[in-house]
């Protein structure tokens, strides 16, 4: 039988099956507002209250109809976000404000946040509920607002907020971390345990469709052992498959641990670098060099230092897709190629 590989799911595909799980968290929501005014509130359903729920519950169908035009999931997702909080900050405005016992539903639009917004928009909506909650405790609360009693109140309420935020955005990140670490098992390299060519293409075009939403850069990093050829002949292919390893475990100790260094074939590697820019991806290729040259390979006959070729490029500047700026990336691995070989003589380095 063919052997079956199973494949991670795309960003796109993540985000759709996101966007149905929150519609459930859209009526859960208004099912929490509904029975706390039918059950705790003295003059049950307020009208105002009734009204918010009718218009929450009306933009929530709205962003699921098909015949709109069509929104990108992670752009659903954000509206949803600001409007559950705008019903939320009404709702705890309609029902003892900043003693609402509702003030905890702001955990939801929170925490949604948190794993699908870049940190600047996630922080404008973290911003936004805080100004709400001063602004409905202002108006409503006996204590002076310049006081420290109303500091505190103010911080007892949005602190646990904002580290309920921190640590979900933490463990988003975490996650894509070890989505990146299946997908290596998956398919990755025998030889150095790295993942696998066709596994960074595929990080590459979902890292760059993602950053482009987020409006962050991409870096590709190609890396090249020099002198393979030469180690092979000198000391046979077990010592040039041990400089393959160490050229691997260079990467793993000097890389970020959203970073995937691959095996792209050969004597190359390529590293995909999440939110690098120029300078950044310089500054790795820094790292690595030394941390390859600094680690002796034992041959059996003699300790012998290897080096690398580099090349890098960033999106947007080099291209905005994988192929386009995968190849900037290896025309300059080419070049700093050639000029190590001037260098040294026309020679292959092998230490």
């Amino acid at each position: 039988m063919p052997e079956r590989r199973a494949h991670p799911l795309s960003p796109e595909q993540d985000l759709d099956g996101l966007v149905r799980h929150v519609a459930l968290a859209d009526w859960l929501v208004l099912a929490v507002v509904l029975l706390h005014q039918l059950v705790a509130a003295r003059d049950g359903l307020s009208v105002a209250v009734a009204s918010a729920i009718g218009v929450f519950a009306a933009f929530s169908v709205l962003l699921r109809t098909p015949w709109l035009p069509v929104v990108e999931p992670a752009a659903r997702l954000e509206l949803e976000t600001w409007g559950m909080a705008a019903f939320i900050s009404f709702v705890v405005w309609q029902t003892s404000a900043a003693d609402s016992p509702l003030l905890s539903l702001y955990l939801l639009p929170i925490v949604l946040a948190a794993l699908v917004l870049p940190a600047l928009r996630l922080a404008a909506l973290l911003a936004a509920i805080a100004a709400a909650y001063v602004a409905v405790a202002a108006l409503t609360s006996a204590v002076p607002v310049a006081s420290g009693a109303f500091a505190g109140r103010v911080l007892a309420a949005i602190g646990p907020l904002l580290i309920v935020a921190w640590l979900t955005s933490q463990l988003g990140t975490a996650v894509l971390v070890a989505r990146r670490r299946a997908a290596a098992l998956v398919e990755g390299d025998a030889l150095t345990g790295l993942a696998s060519r066709r596994v960074l293409i595929d990080a590459v075009r979902r890292e760059l469709g993602d950053a482009e939403h987020r409006g962050l850069p991409t870096s590709v990093l190609t890396v090249d052992l020099d002198g393979l050829r030469r180690l092979n002949e000198l000391y046979g292919q077990e010592a040039g498959n041990a400089a393959l390893q160490l050229v691997a475990d260079a990467l793993r100790r000097t890389l970020r641990e959203t970073d995937l260094p691959a095996r792209w074939g050969g004597d190359e590697f390529a590293v995909l670098l999440p939110g690098a820019d120029a300078a950044a991806v310089q500054s790795v290729a820094h790292r690595i060099r030394h941390a390859v040259y600094a680690t002796t390979l034992d041959t059996g006959a003699r300790h012998v230092r290897c080096a690398v070729s580099m090349g890098s490029a960033t999106a947007p500047r080099d291209g905005q897709d994988a192929a386009t700026l995968i190849a900037a990336a290896e025309r300059r691995l080419e070049r700093d190629r050639e000029l190590r070989r001037a260098a040294a003589g026309g020679a292959g380095k092998a230490g």
